[in-house]
């Protein structure tokens, strides 16, 4: 069973509305969705409480109050055998609902896990080398420096932020998460750990896209580039409206389920 974790604050909560509404249309849906509360005055104020299941945080005085919230969450639900994966990301999201099951998403996963590649884009751009440095040096090994070609390449989002629960006690054994920062990024640093411990490596993209990023809000209007992507076995689960409503037809084939960035439809195609 598949789970979503989702940090929630007040000012967001109408794409939660509007995603739980979403999700209810979809028959046998059998994915639980956990909001992650900065407190009870938060939980109180959330009008769909019969759609969710809760966590509520402690109070804590941290930089990187997203990242917590999200471990903090995963830690509660590391030994719950009802889920074998939590798909970890914001609440600026819908769903493709004829492509939202159980058995696609378990099969895209599968493949995530079986083909073992992080898509990376090469960049000098110093707050991506900053966040991938900051979120490797969590983990505090000396080969992600080297692996990552001095923290240059960038691979926040390229694909679906996605959890493997069996891993959680010893992933979360190896960070303290009290002491993160706005530039530790939760599952830039969940990558690393699968780097160090799963032996999945990382692809550069950008010799092969002429892309300067991560693929997060990837948008080219060469469909060519999709196709070149589907050939190194990139899985277009989880990417921004502005793709998807370019290659609807292409992508809705692809089996794409999630929709990012809903606030942000920015270009970086760099």
């Amino acid at each position: 069973m598949i789970a979503f974790i989702i940090p929630i604050h007040p000012k967001y909560y109408n794409y939660m509305y509007n995603l739980l509404d979403l999700i209810d249309t979809v028959i046998n849906n059998n994915i639980d969705v956990y909001l992650v509360f900065s407190n009870d005055y938060d939980y109180d104020n959330f009008s769909k409480k019969d759609k969710i299941k809760k966590i509520i945080i402690p109070q804590i005085n941290t930089d990187g109050i997203v990242t917590y919230k999200k471990f903090f969450a995963l830690e509660k639900l590391k030994d719950d055998i009802r889920y074998d994966y939590f798909i970890v990301c914001d609440a600026e999201i819908t769903i493709i609902p004829e492509n939202f099951n159980e058995i696609n998403i378990l099969n895209i996963i599968n493949n995530i896990f079986e083909n073992k590649v992080i898509y990376a884009g090469k960049t000098n751009d110093d707050l991506a080398i900053k966040i991938t440095k900051s979120s490797c040096n969590l983990l505090i090994n000396e080969k992600l420096e080297k692996i990552t070609e001095n923290y240059t390449l960038y691979y926040w989002w390229s694909d679906l932020p996605i959890y493997k629960r069996e891993h959680l006690t010893h992933f979360l054994s190896l960070i303290e998460y009290n002491n993160l920062t706005w530039f530790t990024f939760d599952h830039v640093i969940y990558l690393n750990y699968l780097i160090l411990h799963h032996d999945f490596t990382i692809l550069n993209v950008t010799p092969i896209l002429n892309h300067h990023w991560s693929l997060e809000s990837y948008n080219t209007t060469n469909i060519d580039n999709l196709q070149t992507l589907k050939s190194i076995h990139y899985g277009f689960s989880f990417i921004t409206p502005h793709l998807y409503n370019r290659y609807v037809d292409f992508l809705r084939n692809e089996r794409t389920f999630l929709l990012y960035h809903l606030d942000n439809y920015i270009n970086l195609d760099r």
